[in-house]
């Protein structure tokens, strides 16, 4: 939204409501709802504007079950448990990732894996000739947008990591290049540990303490 935007967007919304609308950054926090609602556009806007606000309260009603129940199958899965040592990864990535990896021990290198989520690049042959191009995309788009938003968030904690990206980058001036190129580390990393059982080598020992004792029961 421009700033021409955003100034006829807050005239409609009344003075109390619209410092509690700029005071925060969080979306959906109480104090940006109730400037939501206090919206008036005087039209089909405040029906179709309050039907999307209750939608999202319905939405968010039926997280907690599915969240509870999420979190006993992590509890109850040692490979979850292990992916949970990767700073930043919660109970929800870590079931994530580990539901599309399955039992490990099905691919014979971490390569296939990698191919299995599409993150190889494409080999065209040409006479005696080998282009390599694009990643291949191949396997669900869920899963490579999983491993997308693991790479992101261990990029934030973990300096080895994001070192390599920035070199990547720098290597090839293409940032996607460079996201790609360490989906495909991160996905060897995570292969190996599955496959011998070792915990993520920059583990800090007390945050994987916290995380596990959120999950409720014995970790």
């Amino acid at each position: 939204m421009n700033a021409d935007g955003y100034a006829s967007f807050a005239s409609r919304v009344p003075r109390d409501a619209r410092m509690a609308f700029e005071a925060t950054t969080e979306n959906f926090s109480a104090s940006r709802r109730e400037a939501i609602l206090a919206l008036r556009f005087n039209d089909d806007r405040d029906l179709v504007l309050r039907t999307m606000m209750d939608r999202l309260s319905f939405l968010e009603g039926q997280c907690p079950p599915l969240e509870d129940r999420i979190r006993k199958m992590a509890r109850e899965s040692d490979d979850v448990k292990l992916l949970m040592t990767v700073r930043g990864v919660d109970f929800y990535l870590a079931s994530l990732i580990s539901s599309f990896i399955g039992d490990v021990n099905r691919f014979p290198s971490d390569g296939h894996l990698a191919s299995l989520l599409g993150i190889i690049p494409e080999s065209k042959d040409s006479g005696k000739m080998t282009r390599r191009g694009r990643m291949s995309k191949d396997g669900p788009s869920i899963a490579r947008w999983t491993l997308s938003v693991t790479v992101d968030t261990v990029m934030r904690y973990n300096g080895p990591i994001r070192d390599y990206y920035q070199s990547v980058k720098a290597r090839t001036g293409s940032g996607k290049m460079a996201h790609v190129s360490t989906m495909r580390k991160l996905a060897r990393i995570l292969y190996h540990m599955l496959k011998n059982r070792e915990p993520w080598k920059w583990e800090n020992e007390r945050l994987t303490e916290e995380k596990l004792s959120r999950l409720g029961g014995e970790p």
